[in-house]
Order: structure tokens, then C-alpha cells, then sequence
């Protein structure tokens, strides 16, 4: 064959491959000018509220429903959402007239939630909310990756007639960084004018990283209390020194004056390990008092990787033992070779 003849059989291939490419462009060009026409539709007014209306249609199984009066700014990075409603089933229990959102929704499909900024102002309780129980196979734990950069309760007001006759002043910020190997989660707030919570969870195993700090204030009479109707105040503290190979702390818990559980905490390249005692008396009361006695003795060791638990547990109480080993897959809410052994040691219990 002939360098002429070769030419023109290699000709139509040619011709082929530029209209394949051209319709690839084409599909391209189709592809982009729907996502900019999607974006301009969803960031109008009518979009806004389509996307309004969307929020509130959602029914989650706990009856709690979300409304939004209006929305400002991009849909797509920085918006205002104004007269924002929560509601249960009897009702709107929390009104927050403005709340600042700064995020990334694409990032979604991807990896998974990218919030930088959720500030919520002036918002109010009205009352204590009294969702429905919600879906028993739900995950426990997500199977995404987190990144709230600045989460933030400004001004809030608990109101009067909810806790006491007062009103009492909530505030509250946290981040949260789970993905890429590390989990990151910190919280400081104050409610009304003595409850407490300060909180940092920082683990990195590839840094060799491990911090672990809880200092948690709820007396009695306090907001804390109040709301979920305790008769009588809680205190934690939790305190470690070490890094992801090698950390030990402790946990104190204490219940009015009295001490309520301390723990030994130990964490050795992901091994978890939890021993110590808990004192239940005037916490539990009728036959799980019975059961439980003066001191409740508990050992736990395990790891915690992707979402996955596990390990074992002996507890001896009162009038009963407990031993428990195996797998439980909180993103998937499975249980695997999981094997529990109750013991009566006091036949006089029934």
C-alpha cells in the first residue's frame, strides 16, 4: 500500500476523532452552562424559596421540623438564614432570628459536610423540646468526613418559666475536624450564670497526637438541671498528659459534694482501656438499685477505628455480673461475634 492510499484510510479515523471531541465538547459546555443555570435559579429569589420550603418538608422520624423565613446571599457559600423555627410535635420549641452560614455543599459529594461558619443570634427556647424516638437502625456514629470550622450560640435566651422564673443567658462555641486520620472536637460554653462545659477531644495517631480534657459543670438549680429535670447537681473532670502512643488520665465524676465514679483512662497507640468504680446510691432507686448495690466495678478495654468498637467489659455489681466481648459497627448500627453473660450472685434479688 501506497503512502497515498494510507492517507486516505487514515483520513475518515481522523475526521472521527475530531467529532467525538467536538461532541465531548459540546456534552461539556451543556453540562457547565446547567450547573451555572441551576446555581443562578437556586440563588433567586424563587429558588430561595424552593430550597425554604424543602427544609420544612423534611419529617424526620423524631418529628422535629425546621422552618426558614427567608434567605440572603449565595446558597452556594454565604448566606443569612432569617426566622428560623424548630419545632416538635406539639410544636415550635426554639426561634433564632438571624444565623450565619458560610459553607461548601458541593464538597458533599466528594468527601462530606464542609461548614466554616454557623453563627446562630438572639435565638430563644421557649420550651423543653419533646421529640419522638427516633429511628432504631439509625448509624450511631456518621461514616463521612466532618469539618465545622466555627460553630457559634450568640445571645441566646432560655426562657423564663422553662428552668425557674428567670431568663437565663446561653453561649456557646465549638469546631469539629473528623477526617484525613484526625479527629478534632472542641466546645466552650456557659449557661445561665454557673453551668459549664469546656471540651477537647484532639487524636491523631500518623502526628502521634492525643488530647483528651472535660471540665463539666451542672449544680443543682442550674439551667443544665432544669432542663432535663435533675434532682441534684453533676460535676466531670477529665484530665491526661501523653501523646497517641502512650496517654493516661483520669475521670472524676461527682454528684452534689459526693463523688459519683472515678475512673483510671488509658490510651496506648489506639488501645482504649477504662477501670474504676462508680457509687449509684441515691442515683437509681427500686430493683436496679437492688441490683446495682453501694459500688459498681468496671473494666473495659478496646479500639475505636472507622467507626467500628471493639473489645470487652467485666462489670460486678451488687447482685450481679456482667462480662461482654465482640464488634459493634456504630456507622452501620451491626452488632458482629458479639457475646454478653449475665450473672446472679444474689438469688435474694426477686
Amino acid at each position: 500500500m501506497d503512502e497515498a492510499q494510507t492517507d486516505d484510510l487514515a483520513e475518515p479515523s481522523r475526521f472521527k476523532k475530531r467529532r467525538i471531541a467536538k461532541w465531548i465538547g459540546w456534552a461539556l459546555a451543556v453540562l457547565v452552562a446547567v450547573l451555572v443555570a441551576a446555581t443562578a435559579v437556586l440563588n433567586s429569589p424563587f429558588g430561595k424559596r424552593f430550597i425554604a420550603d424543602q427544609i420544612a418538608a423534611v419529617a424526620p422520624a423524631s418529628g422535629l421540623k425546621i422552618s426558614v423565613g427567608r434567605i440572603e446571599g449565595d446558597v452556594f457559600s454565604e448566606a443569612v438564614l432569617h426566622d428560623v423555627t424548630l419545632s416538635d410535635p406539639k410544636g415550635p420549641f426554639l426561634t433564632i432570628p438571624r444565623a450565619e452560614l458560610e459553607w461548601r455543599p458541593l464538597s458533599w459529594l466528594t468527601s462530606g459536610l464542609d461548614v466554616r461558619k454557623l453563627v446562630a443570634q438572639r435565638g430563644t427556647l421557649l420550651r423543653a423540646p419533646e421529640l419522638l424516638p427516633g429511628d432504631p437502625d439509625a448509624p450511631i456514629l456518621p461514616d463521612f468526613d466532618i469539618r465545622i470550622d466555627r460553630f457559634e450560640i450568640e445571645d441566646f435566651t432560655v426562657a423564663a418559666g422553662v428552668v425557674d422564673d428567670r431568663a437565663h443567658q446561653v453561649n456557646l462555641t465549638a469546631r469539629a475536624d473528623i477526617r484525613s486520620g484526625r479527629v478534632l472536637l472542641e466546645t466552650n460554653g456557659t449557661l445561665g450564670e454557673r453551668d459549664r462545659i469546656a471540651l477537647l477531644v484532639d487524636a491523631e495517631p500518623d502526628g502521634d497526637r492525643f488530647d483528651l480534657d472535660l471540665d463539666y459543670r451542672a449544680p443543682q438549680g442550674g439551667v443544665v438541671a432544669g432542663l432535663i429535670g435533675a434532682e441534684a447537681g453533676y460535676t466531670a473532670r477529665i484530665v491526661g498528659d501523653g501523646t497517641w502512643t502512650d496517654w493516661r488520665g483520669a475521670l472524676v465524676v461527682r454528684r452534689d459534694d459526693e463523688v459519683f465514679s472515678a475512673f483510671r483512662l488509658a490510651n496506648r497507640a489506639g488501645r482504649y482501656r477504662l477501670v474504676g468504680q462508680a457509687y449509684p446510691a441515691g442515683a437509681v432507686e427500686g430493683l436496679l438499685a437492688d441490683a446495682l448495690g453501694e459500688t459498681v466495678s468496671l473494666a473495659a478495654i478496646g479500639t475505636l477505628e472507622d467507626s467500628v468498637l471493639e473489645g470487652e467489659f467485666a462489670l460486678r455489681a451488687g447482685a450481679v455480673d456482667a462480662d461482654g466481648a465482640g464488634i459493634v459497627d456504630l456507622a452501620g448500627n451491626a452488632f458482629e461475634d458479639l457475646n454478653l453473660t449475665g450473672t446472679l450472685t444474689d438469688p435474694a434479688l426477686f
